[in-house]
C-alpha cells in the first residue's frame, strides 16, 4: 500500500507539471519603474523630458492572461504622479488603476509605491502611462497580453513588435499642461515619432533625424502592436506595398479583416499581422497625424518616417529606390471612419446575446468651446485671453479636483487632504529605493 501511495504521488506531480507546462502556470512578474528627468537633442535643440529607466518609449510590460503584476514605482521628478494601466480591468484591485485623485492619492516627489493587480480574461496589446497633467506624452509603454498556453485564433507569428506613436515637444510638458489650463491650445510638437524616433523626413542642419528600423526576414509573419501614446491626435500608419490583417484592439480579439491602412486613435491600441512576403528589398513605413477638416487653423502636419529592412538585402537597398507609402490628406478623415466601422468582435462560445428591442435612445454631443474668465458673461471670443477653452458633454462641462501639477513647494488643500487619508496607497509603499539610470 505504501508502495502504491508513492507511485501515486509521483504519478500526479508528473500530471500536474505537465498540466502546468501545457497551460501556462501563472505567474508573477515583477518590474521597477524609476520615473526621472533627462535631456534628449532632436531638431538642433536640447529639451528635458520625463522617462521610465532611461528609456524612450518606456518598458514593455510582457504578460500571460492569469498573471499576477508587481510594479514599483519610484518617483525622482519634482511633480507628483500616478502610472494608470490604460484598458487593464482591474477586478477587485480598483486601488490599483492608477487614476491620480480618483482612486488613489499622487506619489510624491521622492515617493514610492507599489501596483498590484491581476490580468484576467484579456488577451492582446494595451498600455500604461502616468495618469497626471500631460506627462503620458513621454512616460509610457506598450502592456502586452499573451493567451494562455500561447494559442492564437491566427496562425502564430514569427515575431511581434511593439510600435509606439508618439509625438516630439520640445515645449516642457508640465509647461503645457498649465498653459492649456490657461485656454491655450495652439501649442503643437514639432513631429511624430515611431518608437521614439523622429525619422529621416526631419533634420538638424541637414543631418536627418534618426528612424526606426523593423529587420524582417522574407517569409515570416510578424504581429505588430501599435500604440497611440499622442496627447490629441488620431494617426494612420502604412507600409509601403504591404497589406496588414487586423486581428485585434484594445486587449480583445476581433474578426481578421485585410487593410493597407491602420488608423489609431489617442489611447488605442491595434494589433496586425504584417506579411514580410515582398521582395527582399527595403520600405518604408509611415506614421500621419489626421488632422480637423480644413477650413480650421491650418495646424502643421506631423509625421515620421520609419524602415522595414528585409535580411540579406544589399545596403543600398540592391539599387532599388526605398518605397514610400502613399499617404491620405492629414485633413481626410473618412478612412478613419471606414477602419473604425470594420473592427468587429471575434465570436466566443461565451458571448453574451445583445438585446435587439431598444427601450430608449441616449444621445451624448462632445464638443469643444470657450466661457469667459472670471465668471463674465460677455468677452472676445476669437483669440483673445479673455476666455478659456472647455470641452463639454451634452453642454457640461468638467472640472478636475485638483490642480495636479503638484510641484515641491506648492502643495494644494486637497493634496494634504490627500496625504493625511488612510488609503491601499499608504499600505503598499516600498522602503527601499532602487539605483536610478
Amino acid at each position: 500500500m505504501e508502495k502504491l501511495s508513492v507511485a501515486a504521488t509521483i504519478f500526479c506531480a508528473v500530471v500536474l507539471a505537465a498540466l502546468a507546462a501545457a497551460g501556462g502556470e501563472a505567474a508573477v512578474v515583477e518590474h521597477t519603474f524609476v520615473v526621472h528627468e533627462m535631456n534628449q537633442t532632436h531638431l538642433c535643440n536640447t529639451t528635458k523630458i520625463y522617462v521610465v529607466n532611461g528609456q524612450l518609449p518606456g518598458p514593455t510590460i510582457d504578460v500571460t492572461d492569469g498573471d499576477t503584476v508587481v510594479v514599483h514605482v519610484v518617483n525622482r521628478l519634482p511633480h507628483g504622479l500616478t502610472i494608470h494601466w490604460h484598458g487593464v480591468r482591474q477586478i477587485r484591485s480598483c486601488w490599483s488603476d492608477g487614476a491620480g485623485f480618483v482612486t488613489e492619492c499622487l506619489i510624491p516627489p521622492g515617493g514610492e509605491h507599489m501596483y498590484r493587480f491581476n490580468v484576467t480574461g484579456q488577451v492582446g496589446t494595451l498600455w500604461w502611462h502616468a495618469h497626471v497633467t500631460c506627462l503620458r506624452a513621454k512616460v509610457a509603454g506598450a502592456f502586452i497580453i499573451r493567451p494562455k498556453g500561447g494559442r492564437y485564433p491566427f496562425p502564430t507569428p514569427a515575431k511581434d513588435v511593439p510600435i509606439i506613436i508618439g509625438e516630439w515637444w520640445e515645449l516642457d510638458l508640465v509647461e503645457l499642461d498649465k498653459r492649456m489650463h490657461d485656454g491655450n491650445v495652439a501649442d503643437n510638437p514639432l513631429s511624430a515619432t515611431i518608437n521614439g524616433k523622429l525619422g529621416d523626413l526631419k533634420n538638424c542642419s541637414g543631418k536627418p533625424e534618426e528612424s526606426f528600423v523593423l529587420d524582417v526576414v522574407r517569409g515570416e509573419t510578424y504581429l505588430l502592436r501599435i500604440v497611440n501614446t499622442t496627447l490629441f491626435s488620431e494617426y494612420y500608419f502604412k507600409v509601403a506595398g504591404r497589406t496588414f490583417t487586423v486581428v485585434g484592439a484594445d486587449g480583445y480579439y476581433l474578426t481578421p479583416y485585410k487593410t493597407d491602412m491602420v488608423t489609431v486613435a489617442p489611447g488605442e491600441a491595434i494589433d496586425v499581422l504584417m506579411a514580410a512576403d515582398a521582395p527582399p528589398a527595403h520600405c518604408h513605413m509611415v506614421a500621419l497625424a489626421n488632422q480637423p477638416p480644413e477650413p480650421d487653423p491650418q495646424i502643421p502636419g506631423f509625421d515620421s518616417r520609419g524602415l522595414v529592412r528585409y535580411a540579406g538585402s544589399s545596403h543600398n537597398n540592391n539599387g532599388l529606390l526605398v518605397p514610400t507609402p502613399l499617404m491620405p490628406s492629414q485633413h481626410n478623415t473618412m478612412p478613419s471612419y471606414y477602419f473604425h466601422n470594420n473592427l468587429i468582435g471575434l465570436a466566443r462560445p461565451d458571448r453574451h446575446r445583445v438585446p435587439m428591442h431598444v427601450d430608449e435612445r441616449l444621445y451624448f454631443t462632445l464638443s469643444l468651446g470657450s466661457i469667459c474668465r472670471n465668471g463674465t458673461k460677455t468677452c472676445q471670443r476669437r483669440r483673445s485671453r479673455e476666455t478659456i477653452v472647455v470641452a463639454t458633454m451634452n453642454n457640461v462641462s468638467f472640472r478636475h479636483p485638483t490642480n495636479t501639477s503638484s510641484s515641491r513647494g506648492t502643495t494644494t488643500a486637497r493634496q494634504v487632504a490627500c496625504t493625511q487619508r488612510t488609503s491601499p496607497t499608504i499600505r503598499h509603499t516600498r522602503t527601499t529605493t532602487p539605483t536610478a539610470p
